[in-house]
Parts: structure tokens; sequence; C-alpha cells
């Protein structure tokens, strides 16, 4: 007799090294703080109604965050294997029950772990980092670079829909003249390394704001010397992007054409989940995520398309979404004995405690 599936879908985590830096300070760079919710959901999938059935939890990109660092780091925007892999053990020693709970879940009965890639985690591109992550894990978990599709069920990041964090997975490492290979990234991620980074030591929030152009309106008003500092750093950075050649760039002037016409208009990649359910009569149920914003669509019955937003604290300053947000939202597609697939878009609330932590 068959049985019950359900399919769990997270994205856009970004776990860092850990809140802490090694000296004790608070790590500003650090954007995942709920370790312990996250290991609470994947108890609630290990027992209960769901205990008897198969659960698959799907990874969607953005999982851990390749990307942490700054233009200090001499090797912020070079990411070779034996980088990737050093990051990945700090991500690693700075969310032990995190990995604790991945862990588990793995070697419990009728449970496995698929794994995306992203564009903050691009560093799984490499092999080594896969086997790292595995070693802690388990043996059985599961890497896909670009999409991942099960039981009318298609899983992707979204990235690749947007010109900014795009990857070439056909054109994803450059060798020429180096003694090791370094992954080549998108433009997005250069921008997070070299301009969101060190922003987020003076002003830890300006990676949860969005519009970011509402909030530089704000901050001109408001904190107007660094607002200024900042659209002259912007204006700067994107000169030398275009005109200061690296190998390790594979973006044009038209890339940046697109990429600043997308800072003008919302992302919501309807569009695009549409064009992948349209392509196979047998998909269900697309879920992207990248965007961080939670979003269910139902296009026609049996054809919907949940973005499953972040894990990260957001403030937003659009008039439908204004104020703090804190969304642990996750996607939940349940497939019964024949076959009937119903998906939800889901809030996390975690079990009874006295307290959190509150920065």
């Amino acid at each position: 007799m068959a049985r019950a599936k359900y399919k769990i879908v997270l994205s856009d985590l970004h776990l860092g090294f850990g809140p802490f830096n090694p000296d004790g300070s608070r790590n500003l760079l650090e954007e995942f703080h709920y370790d312990n919710q996250f290991a609470e959901l994947l108890d609630y999938y290990c027992s209960g109604t769901t205990a008897k059935a198969e659960v698959e939890l799907i990874l969607n990109g953005d999982i851990i965050n390749h990307l942490h660092a700054t233009s200090e780091d001499p090797m912020a925007d070079t990411l070779t294997e034996t980088v990737a892999l050093e990051r990945t053990q700090s991500i690693i020693d700075g969310h032990p029950k995190f990995f604790d709970a991945l862990s588990k879940f793995a070697n419990s009965p009728h449970r496995s772990i698929v794994y995306l890639m992203g564009n903050h985690d691009i560093g799984i591109a490499w092999a080594k980092v896969q086997q790292l992550l595995k070693n802690r894990v388990h043996p059985g978990l599961r890497f896909f670079l670009d999409c991942y599709e099960s039981d009318g069920v298609y899983v992707e990041h979204g990235n690749r829909f947007l010109a900014d964090n795009r990857v070439d997975l056909d054109n994803l490492f450059w060798t020429k003249g180096q003694q090791e290979p370094v992954l080549k990234m998108p433009w997005g991620c250069f921008f997070v390394i070299h301009f969101i980074n060190p922003l987020k030591k003076e002003r830890p929030y300006i990676g949860k704001v969005y519009p970011f152009k509402y909030y530089l309106r704000w901050a001109i008003i408001h904190d107007t010397f660094f607002a200024i500092k900042t659209i002259a750093h912007l204006a700067l950075y994107f000169l030398k992007i275009n005109f200061v050649r690296d190998p390790k760039r594979s973006f044009s002037l038209l890339d940046t054409w697109k990429i600043l016409r997308e800072f003008s208009f919302p992302i919501m990649l309807d569009k695009e989940a549409k064009k992948v359910l349209d392509s196979k009569p047998s998909l269900r149920f697309v879920s992207f995520g990248h965007t961080h914003h939670p979003r269910y669509r139902q296009f026609a019955p049996g054809k919907e398309y949940i973005n499953t937003g972040s894990w990260s604290e957001l403030i937003g300053l659009d008039v439908g979404s204004f104020g703090h947000q804190l969304r642990l939202a996750f996607a939940e597609v349940f497939i019964d004995e024949d076959g009937t697939l119903r998906s939800s878009l889901k809030k996390w609330r975690g079990v009874y405690r006295e307290f959190e932590e509150f920065f």
C-alpha cells in the first residue's frame, strides 16, 4: 500500500557564521537566529499525524550564506573550493542546533532531504562542499544546482529569472591563470559582498529594508549624511563594476541596465511560475524562493504556486506591507495514498517558550 507523502519546502534562511564573533561581540552579518524554531519544525514532521508518512524536506536555495564576507577579507569575492569549504565549516560550527536537527531528521525512518543551490550558497557547486555537508547531515543528502521535480512538484530557487543573480551553469568556473578554479558569481553576489555587507556594520538593518529605493528617500530626510554617502558609494560601485575589468565577473552594461530596471519594479515571479506549470501537464505545483516575500497563487484548479519567502526579518516601507515582519514561512505539499495533492503556505509558530532573544 502506498504511503501518504509530505514535501516541506523552505528557502532563504541565510545561515552565516553564527550570532557571535570569536571575541564575543555580536556578528552583525548574521541573519539567521531561529535554530530552535527550525529544530522544532523538523521534530513536528517526525511525529504525530506525519509519523507514518514519507516526508521530504526540500531546502530551496540560500540556506547557507557563502557571501558572509566583506571587502576586508582578501578572498571576499574569490570563491575557490578551499574558501567555500572554510566558510561552510564556519557556518556548520556557528549553527550546531540547526545541523543537529537536519541530521536527526535525515536519520529518521522515511525521511529525506534535498538541497537546491541558490545565489547565496553558490559554493555547493563544489563537490567537496557537498561532501562536507553530507558528512555532517547524512550521506543520502541530495544536491541539485538547477531545479528538482518529483510527484508533480517542481522546485527551483528562482534567481535565474532575474538579471542581478542569474548564474550561468554552463560557465561556472574561471580557471585561466589560477592555481585553483574560482566560481563566477553573478552581479548580486558582488553587490552583497562589496556594498551591502559593509553598510550593515553602520546600519545593521540595511539588508532588511525593502524596497531599498524608499529607504534612500527616507534616509535623505532623516539620515542625510549617511544617505548622501550611500548614494555616492552606490554610483561609484556601478561605475567600478562595469568599467574595471575582473575576469571573475561576467556581466555587461546591458545586464546593468536590466538590473536597474528590476530595482524599480516589484518582483513576484508569478509569470515564470505559470510558464513552468504550463510547460508540462504532469506538473501540479511550483515553488520558488529568492524574493523573500511569501506568496500563494492558484492559476487553475490543480495548478498552484507558492513562494516560500524567508526566515529573515524584513522591514517593509511599501504601503501594502508596511512595518516590521518576521514570517517563518514554508510550503507544505501533502499527497495522499490516492495521489491527490494539496498545497498550503504556512507560518511556523513553534512550541511554547518562556522567552526569545530580542536584539
